[in-house]
């Protein structure tokens, strides 16, 4: 590995904390994160995450991370796929394939590997039964794929899912014959399966300097420089910076929405209450004005589109901005988006409100005006909660134990000064997973989006953010699950318990409290979680306790984990009978 790549990867590996791994292990995860953070641009990428889509452990066709995105956001399990396709009434699928070699040069027998890999995943879906056995989290994308294609009649736009493919070392890329015509075959397979999208296949080799500039995108801040064709001040507003009203070309305007492979920026529209609603009734007649050539005509009936950005510069008619969202207007971009390859387009006027401010109430009060005349989705607004902000403040104040960042607003930490390390910042699906599991007591309810999980209990009665609650909750079920992921990471717990690792999370509670659960804003609380978190800030117990708590597992199954297991509610009440019998027989022979 040359001096700059190895430069790269240790700062990733310091990042992440993954000094206990080999180089070869960590290379994986490392590659895992760059190709990811170029497709999924909307959610931080955790340091779970990563481990979780790793699926290269040895009989893994050639293949060291497995991932499926869906409407821009990585999923891992069925419900998932589920809850934003009824979020989202329609589903954009895309394939990602990643193998990766410390080695310095690129090898035939491992891309071929890798492709054969690819075709045996299509053959899946064909129904071929002849296939090589795989490891356990590969079966698992196996089945994730069969689900996601279960719905191909909800498929965006009738198109079907793009497949990528990343052959990665730390040498130079330089493709020769054999490579050519062995990525030729494999093309040629995949899109005669009918399965993809005859445009969206490829195969991407990997060298160091492909590596290291992915790597250096993961860090770039969002900009883009725009020409204004007549602009308007708009009133000062107290907190507000700069506020203009705008006709702006969509020549200009697309730089805003697209990225530089030619694909919609998911992540500007991460603050927009509605996502892409696809293929409905009102983004049908967008598009058929736009078809019909009715551009004067779009321009005059759309609403226009509201923009929000931290910084705002301008220069005559031109306007830099930085770290923006659109926070109104994603169904206009999308439409408009997908109609590029219409003569005239560029000509097109919007109509674009841009407003710049760094107060976070000031952000939040634009969004929910913006968008007052919407229906909420479930999966959204969950960052705009009061109850977010005193979580997020508990973080802050912590100083007795590990020092944790709670995001509750999508990579609000990435653009400070790199003292923060990105395996200690909590993301909002994290903590949701964590608390229902550990402090709500139903693991087998987290395998949803986050926010459907959220509306789920809502409707049951019973908040998952409650301004009722104390933080400090919130704060140890994070810890815990933080502490586990390291585990799991450091090969302290066997691996196969990570199909249940939330309810991995509940057994720790109930095995290491020394007394009930209190109510959840009683005085009683702050103690309850100092006792967990004494435990979870001394290597050697939490390891005790973690490893104690898998033989609860054990117990309560009676067999190795299975993927079935993750939503059992009956796995979830055996659990806790047996915890509460250990306690009892613990109490009564002390």
């Amino acid at each position: 590995m040359d001096i700059v790549t190895k430069s790269q990867f240790e700062q990733f590996k310091n990042q992440f904390s993954l000094s206990a791994l080999s180089d070869s292990d960590a290379f994986e995860l490392f590659v895992i994160y760059c190709v990811v953070s170029r497709y999924v641009k909307s959610d931080t990428v955790s340091k779970d995450l990563i481990n979780e889509l790793n699926v290269g452990n040895g009989n893994d066709w050639g293949i060291d991370g497995a991932i499926l995105v869906v409407n821009g956001r990585i999923v891992t399990s069925a419900q998932e796929i589920d809850d934003l396709l009824t979020a989202n009434n329609s589903l954009h699928v895309h394939i990602l394939l990643v193998q990766a070699k410390t080695s310095e040069s690129f090898d035939i027998g491992n891309l071929g590997k890798t492709l054969d890999g690819a075709e045996y995943l299509i053959k899946d879906i064909l129904g071929e039964t002849t296939l090589p056995s795989c490891n356990e989290d590969l079966t698992e994308f196996r089945y994730l794929l069969k689900h996601v294609y279960s719905k191909s009649a909800d498929f965006s736009d009738n198109k079907n899912p793009r497949l990528s493919i990343f052959y990665a070392t730390c040498g130079t890329v330089n493709e020769n014959a054999d490579f050519t015509s062995r990525i030729a075959k494999t093309k040629e397979f995949l899109l005669s399966s009918d399965l993809l999208n005859l445009e969206g296949v490829e195969c991407n080799l990997l060298g160091k300097k492909e590596i290291i500039q992915l790597y250096k995108e993961t860090k770039e801040q969002l900009k883009a420089d725009i020409k204004v064709e007549q602009k308007i001040t708009l009133p000062d507003v107290p907190n507000i910076t700069e506020s203009y009203l705008c006709f702006v070309k969509f020549a200009e305007f697309k730089k805003l929405i697209v990225d530089e492979q030619g694909e919609i920026r998911e992540s500007v529209f991460n603050d927009n209450i509605r996502a892409y609603q696809g293929d409905n009734a009102v983004n049908k007649a967008m598009s058929k004005s736009l078809l019909e050539g009715n551009l004067n005509l779009f321009t005059s009936m759309n609403n226009g589109i509201t923009l929000i950005a931290k910084s705002m510069r301008p220069t005559g008619m031109n306007i830099h901005l930085s770290d923006y969202q659109i926070v109104n207007g994603c169904q206009t971009s999308n439409v408009l988006y997908n109609n590029m390859h219409l003569v005239d387009i560029d000509d097109l006027q919007l109509i674009v409100k841009l407003i710049s401010s760094e107060d976070k109430v000031i952000q939040t009060n634009i969004i929910v005006g913006n968008n007052s005349q919407t229906e909420v989705k479930r999966e959204q607004l969950v960052s705009l909660l009061e109850s977010q902000k005193a979580i997020e403040d508990f973080f802050i104040a912590q100083n007795k134990y590990e020092k944790l960042y709670y995001e509750r607003r999508s990579k609000q930490y990435k653009n400070g000064d790199g003292q923060i390390p990105q395996y200690r910042i909590v993301t909002i699906p994290f903590l949701i997973k964590a608390f229902v599991s550990m402090v709500l007591a139903e693991p087998d309810k987290v395998g949803g989006y986050y926010g459907s999980i959220v509306e789920e209990f809502d409707k049951n009665g019973q908040k998952v953010f409650s301004p009722h609650t104390n933080p400090a909750l919130y704060y140890t079920s994070a810890l815990a699950c933080f502490r586990m992921t390291e585990c799991f990471t450091d090969y302290l717990i066997d691996r196969k318990y990570k199909k249940v690792k939330y309810h991995l999370l509940l057994a720790f509670r109930l095995m290491c409290e020394k007394y009930s659960l209190p109510d959840f804003n009683s005085h009683r609380i702050e103690d309850y979680c100092d006792h967990l978190c004494m435990i979870l800030s001394d290597k050697q117990r939490y390891t005790k306790w973690f490893n104690a708590s898998t033989k609860l597992v054990d117990s309560a199954l009676k067999r190795s984990p299975v993927d079935s297991d993750r939503s059992s509610s009956d796995f979830t009440k055996r659990l806790k009978e047996l915890a509460r019998e250990i306690n009892e027989y613990n109490k009564k022979n002390k």
